[in-house]
């Protein structure tokens, strides 16, 4: 797909009104991230598939969020290119706290080795006392685990790096 000039501009506008330090819009397999300055955390955070991920400052500028990541998001692919076999990182959709079981006395959903398919769940992240099942969405084989269990995370951290079938 083709960059669209006008929305990057949009966004990076949006970010100087409201003095943003970070901002990451996603939308499928494509990602917008920029940061000005250090690196903080992230101001806002934009998801259409699970709304607003971090506090906003009003209702207004969450609209606005909204409204131009709507505006056909296709800005840049977040694939690492792959060296021998093709991997993938599976990463935290949302800030929160990992767990790699369901339950303090259930097993973990997958350990290092395992094979995982796409609708396949390999861990939570709990956000705000809810409990997020994040699924595989890839196939392929868990080669690592990159986060110890009831470790904080962050958006877009990486937490297990899956060998592709």
């Amino acid at each position: 797909m083709p960059v669209q000039l006008d929305t990057i501009e949009k966004l990076i506008a949006f970010m100087e009104k409201y003095d943003l330090a970070e901002l990451s819009v996603r939308q499928g397999d494509l990602e917008f991230r920029s940061r000005r300055g250090e690196r903080k955390e992230p101001s806002i955070v934009f998801q259409p598939a699970h709304g607003i991920v971090h506090s906003v400052p009003s209702p207004a500028l969450a609209a606005e969020t909204a409204a131009i990541s709507t505006a056909s998001t296709s800005v840049i692919a977040a694939d690492k290119p792959a060296v021998g076999k093709p991997q993938k990182e599976i990463c935290s959709p949302i800030v929160g706290t990992f767990y790699r079981k369901p339950n303090p006395n259930s097993p973990p959903y997958k350990e290092h080795g395992d094979h995982v398919d796409k609708e396949d769940v390999v861990c939570v992240v709990e956000a705000m006392k809810v409990m997020n099942e994040i699924k595989a969405e890839v196939k392929g084989k868990l080669v690592k685990i990159l986060v110890e269990d009831a470790s904080p995370v962050e958006f877009g951290q990486a937490l297990f790096l899956v060998e592709l079938d």
